[in-house]
């Protein structure tokens, strides 16, 4: 799967999982969250190549419930 494709599936469903004030078609959400979360981006690189550590940390990041 390209990682890219990968990536915005991930974004797509943390949107979807937290309303995060973030509207728009899907490759607008993409975008936004790209803008706004530029800072955490390495997370979500990491997250979506199986770095559990990683993606609890961005669910962290973005408030989202986070099971150790």
């Amino acid at each position: 799967m390209n990682l890219v494709l990968a990536e915005n599936e991930l974004i797509l469903s943390l949107c979807k999982e937290k309303d995060l004030g973030i509207s728009g078609s899907d490759e607008e959400l993409v975008q936004k969250f790209r803008e706004i979360y530029k800072d955490h981006l390495e997370l979500l690189a990491k997250a979506v190549k199986g770095d559990s550590k990683a993606l609890r940390q961005l669910r962290w990041v973005l408030g989202l419930k986070v099971i150790t």
